[in-house]
């Protein structure tokens, strides 16, 4: 979930906060003095697409912690979004049981910043037809041959 306040400039940077409570936490100032307060998954499944309060109060709370000047300022709006992790936190790259039907999924939170190398490699698979060694422990059998590869820091989840 994200929060939006829009306070005077404090941060001229993004500030990360990976041992808030266990949970991954960023604040970051936009040019127009909004505050962006980021947090990553709530502990529990749900498709709304709306956050909880209670999530939001332990994002407030987190970003309070850090920057007490921002006691007063309000909430503008908040917001969700879906995130897709596979049952490993690993990513599932590369053929599926239907021809031609490649995929990259399952990222969580990190997933644009491997995009680069995972389009490289892709490319690679469906050029040649031969999985890249670089892909290949995240295959999709992975889950059927009991090879699952646990990469939960990797991932940027606490649950």
């Amino acid at each position: 979930m994200q929060a939006e306040l829009r306070p005077r400039q404090l941060l001229h940077q993004l500030v990360e906060c990976p041992e808030a409570a266990g949970e991954r936490d960023e604040r970051e100032q936009t040019d127009r003095g909004e505050f962006l307060i980021g947090a990553e998954i709530e502990p529990y499944t749900t498709y709304k697409s709306a956050g909880t309060l209670s999530f939001l109060e332990v994002s407030a709370g987190h970003a309070l912690e850090l920057l007490p000047q921002l006691e007063r300022t309000r909430v503008l709006r908040t917001w969700t979004g879906l995130c897709d992790l596979s049952p490993d936190y690993s990513p599932i790259l590369g053929k599926t049981e239907i021809d031609n039907f490649h995929v990259s999924t399952g990222w969580g939170t990190y997933g644009f910043k491997a995009a680069p190398i995972v389009g490289v490699t892709l490319a690679e698979l469906v050029a040649s037809g031969q999985t890249p060694d670089l892909i290949a422990p995240f295959a999709l059998e992975r889950f059927h041959t009991d090879t699952l590869v646990s990469e939960l820091a990797a991932a940027a989840v606490s649950h």
